[in-house]
Formats: C-alpha cells, structure tokens, sequence
C-alpha cells in the first residue's frame, strides 16, 4: 500500500464574496502545507458562499476564473493538490463543480451529480459525471455533499476502483422548527456528519477525508420553503478517517481550523467487488450507507417536490441564462 498526507480544511464562507473567502483560506493552506499534507480538502462552494437567492449567480465563474486561478497559484507555491467546488458557468447554465489543482498546474474537475432541493433553483446537476479523478496521487472519488447520501455514489467508488474518497461539503441546518425541522431531525443531522466517512470507510475499505463549512449560514431560502424555514448554521465535523472507519483526526461544530494525518490508500490494483455496490444502496434512492432518519417515503416525496418545482423555475428563468452569459463575457466580476 502507498501512503499520503491529507488534510480537510474547515472554514466560514462569506456569501458571494469570492476574493475575500480564497484570501481567508491562505493561512490555513499555508498551515496544512507546513504539515506536510499533499492532499488539501476545502469545503464546498467554499469561495462562492452558500447563498439560496438569484444573487448567487453574480458569484458564478470560469475554468479561468479568480477560484481556479487561485487554487493554481498555492498549489505551485506550497508543492500541493488542493481542491474546493465554485459555481460554474458554461452556456446557459451553472454547475457546481470541483475542480482539483496540482502543483504543476494540472486542472481535474468534478460536478456534482445532483442538484438537490432548494439547490435546484439555482444549478443543475451533471447526472452522470463519473465523479472520478486520476492524478499523480493516485484515483480519487468525488462526493459533493449530498451526492454523498444517494445510493448511485457506491458504483463511482467501487466500479471506478477509487484508493481515496473526497467528501467536500456545505452541510447546515436551519433553525429548529417543530412543524419542518423538527429537534430529532437536527439530531439526525448531526449523526450524519459524523457516522457517514466512517459508514463509507469502512464498507469500501478506502480512506476518506471530509471537509465541512462552520460558523453561521445567513441566506434567504425560495418559496415555499422560505416561509416555512430560516437558516440557522453549519455542521462542521470535518474529518479524516482511515480505510479501516477509523476517525484519525476530527474537528467539532464551530471552530475553524486544519486537520493533517496519514492514511494507507487502497491498492492501486484492487480488483473490486459488485456486492459492495449492491449493499450501498438503500430505500428511495438514498444510500443504507447514511442516516436512516433520512430515508422514508415521507421525506423523499417532499424533497422530490421541491426539486420539482425548483429545477422548474430553473428551466424558465431569464435571469439564469442572461447571468451564465454575462460571467463568460466578464461583465461579471466576483466582489
């Protein structure tokens, strides 16, 4: 087995405020870097901000934009791969994707697969992306937070015989609400962020690091779901856990900070194993893999209709295509 140095970075993302998150980031780079990390894990959409409202698309950028350019420059400078997801414009669209940078300038990109709920209203999902990365380190898997929690995840890891599973997240909760969001399901959510690197560990036998935003989340929410939900906060609880489900090293709810350990990778020659695929999948699409407070017909069917209604509003919106266009011009330019 081959090692690698890894390290989750767990930070606060100011919405749309690209320049100032990625000039934010520099010191906890630097301090990863001087860990002797080679593979560096920033949270996703962590330059772009978790915003739930039209105005995230004036954060939107290129392959050439200042999010890439960025993750170029530290990669270079501290000997690294280091990786985030940004909003993406291309066409007509946005996606958010993942895009790892190495040391030698090297670009590998990822989109999330999905664009789940309230999400919907503002990218759309890749579908099939193989959610797969081949580098000098070795082949990684790519799970864009929820992507994480559906059972199609397993076939990219175990078909594409990935030795590392990156889990980049923007994991929050809203405020506790007895009717939608009610105490036990926030407990869930907790559970969640802290069981689901060590339930994927462990069934793949690959390493996986996790890397969580913390602190506040202040964003306006899409009707309906606005008037019935207020954002609250991030769940944090970044992680590093070894092939064998072991948490290596871990952070809690709040605090900002890095994490560096080693982990074995899964060979490199592995031969696979299609019963690990079948057993990963779940009730409703979601993966046996997550929390089973998630996986009822009741919370499936409100989610899908939300995505309904969202990737509708997508579909029609003029703002959307005339934003995506306006990015690629460079009219736009991040704060």
């Amino acid at each position: 087995m081959s090692s690698l140095r890894v390290a989750a970075l767990q930070l606060r993302s100011e919405n749309g405020r690209v320049q100032h998150n990625l000039e934010h980031a520099r010191p906890f780079i630097q301090r990863a870097a001087e860990q002797g990390a080679q593979l560096l894990l920033l949270p996703e959409f962590y330059p772009t901000g978790y915003l739930q409202s039209a105005d995230v698309w004036k954060a939107g950028e290129t392959l050439d934009g200042p999010t890439v350019r960025f993750l170029k420059q530290q990669a270079a400078q501290w000997g690294v791969h280091l990786g985030t997801s940004f909003l993406e414009a291309e066409g007509d669209d946005f996606y958010n994707a993942f895009v790892l940078a190495s040391p030698a300038g090297r670009i590998h990109k990822v989109r999330k697969r999905r664009a789940p709920s309230y999400e919907a209203y503002w990218f759309r999902g890749s579908g099939d992306d193989p959610c797969v990365i081949d580098c000098e380190l070795g082949r990684f898997s790519v799970g864009i937070c929820a992507d994480n929690h559906f059972g199609d995840m397993a076939a990219c890891i175990e078909g594409q015989r990935a030795q590392l599973h990156l889990m980049p997240h923007c994991y929050c909760v809203p405020h506790e609400n007895p009717k939608t969001f009610p105490a036990e399901l926030i407990e869930a959510s907790r559970r969640q962020m802290e069981t689901l690197p060590v339930r994927y560990a462990s069934h793949f036998g690959v390493p996986v690091v996790l890397a969580n935003q913390c602190g506040p989340w202040n964003s306006p929410l899409p009707p309906p779901m606005g008037s019935m939900v207020k954002t609250d906060r991030f769940l944090g609880r970044s992680a590093i856990v070894s092939a064998t489900g072991a948490r290596l090293r871990a952070l809690g709810e709040e605090e900002e900070g890095v994490i560096v350990d080693t982990v074995e990778l899964r060979p490199a020659d592995y031969p696979g194993d299609a019963r690990k695929i079948a057993q990963a999948k779940g009730r409703w699409g979601w993966t046996s893999l997550g929390e089973p407070t998630f996986a009822t017909a009741s919370l499936a069917f409100k989610i899908g209709a939300m995505e309904w209604l969202a990737r509708r509003s997508y579909r029609r919106s003029a703002q959307r295509k005339q934003s995506a266009q306006r990015v690629q011009s460079g009219a736009a330019t991040p704060p």
